[in-house]
């Protein structure tokens, strides 16, 4: 055992159906151009209608078992990040994947923080892992966000990029693949009643309750914030910090961030152009691309900024340790 707690493994998953700009356009009645700077990508991946979310979720946990050829028996949490709308109410998916991949010995449960659950559950693990570390957890981060989405209302044409993905986060204490050197989250709950999901014909859809201004100067403020908490609380400076990663959202609070902090466009990924919001797996998509690309190196430090309805904002700092 190393110590140090952090990411053993990951696997990613995006979804092969897709759901054209195109169409969304056209289910909600909008002029054709309407949606270019909300979905720049000309479609968003999106879950099979007739495959239930906890199978994703999964697969990519089945994926890291295998390629770490890990005893089972060693997993002692199996924690599910995401929305809070699963595939069915009063109903555990953390269980539902243990029951699945054959894991008898784990404390299965959910965190519910939307696209900042992933980061919640990552915190989380790293503590329980930290005091027990002969066992590992996963940390799942499944959502379909483009289940609570009205399509056919203009009105919601904002969430119109929210699309599907599913990731899972192998947390040990045994040679981590990326070690978990600090994290931040914050709330300010006074926005908290402007999103908020209403039962619809069986399904949750979200709906925008009132306008504010200011929302995306809060977004960037809480993310300077944690970014310079966590990096102080690692020791360690801006200009050490080899990439800032940030969930595919919005492109001009992204922009306005990297601007904020004097950091060149070439020290984040931007996906926009190639698929939509995919939750809480944005950060990880990004982050096997640049592994893929080689562009990380072992002492390279991450960044991972996450937000969330609430709002509720997150930086994690990870570090390449292999």
């Amino acid at each position: 055992m190393s110590g140090a707690v952090g990411v053993t493994d990951f696997e990613t998953l995006v979804p092969a159906s897709v759901v054209s700009r195109e169409d969304l356009v056209r289910w909600a009645g909008l002029e054709a151009g309407a949606l270019d700077e909300i979905l720049p990508a000309p479609r968003v991946s999106v879950f099979d209608a007739d495959t239930p979310d906890w199978r994703y979720a999964a697969q990519v946990a089945a994926a890291v078992i295998e390629r770490q050829a890990l005893d089972i028996e060693r997993i002692g949490w199996v924690i599910y990040c995401g929305s809070g709308v699963w595939d069915a109410p009063f109903w555990s998916p953390a269980a539902k994947v243990a029951s699945e991949l054959g894991l008898a010995h784990a404390h299965c449960f959910e965190v519910v923080n939307f696209c900042n659950a992933g980061a919640t559950g990552l915190s989380i693990a790293r503590d329980k892992v930290a005091a027990r570390p002969g066992r590992v957890a996963m940390v799942i981060i499944c959502d379909r966000l483009s289940r609570v989405i009205d399509r056919s209302d203009a009105q919601s044409r904002a969430l119109f990029n929210f699309g599907d993905s599913a990731t899972a986060l192998l947390v040990g204490a045994d040679r981590p693949l990326l070690t978990l050197r600090g994290d931040e989250m914050r709330t300010d709950p006074s926005w908290s009643d402007m999103y908020q999901g209403q039962l619809r014909g069986g399904r949750t859809l979200v709906r925008k309750h009132y306008e504010r201004r200011g929302l995306k100067q809060r977004y960037i403020d809480a993310f300077v914030e944690l970014l310079g908490l966590c990096l102080a609380g690692a020791a360690l400076a801006i200009d050490q910090l080899r990439y800032l990663l940030i969930n595919q959202g919005d492109r001009d609070v992204h922009e306005s961030l990297l601007r904020t902090l004097d950091l060149p466009a070439e020290r984040s990924v931007f996906n926009y152009e190639l698929d939509g919001h995919l939750g809480g797996g944005d950060n990880w998509i990004a982050l096997r691309q640049l592994m893929r690309a080689g562009r990380l190196r072992r002492g390279d430090i991450v960044a991972m900024a996450t937000s969330a309805m609430g709002f509720s904002w997150g930086m994690s700092l990870l570090e390449v340790s292999q």
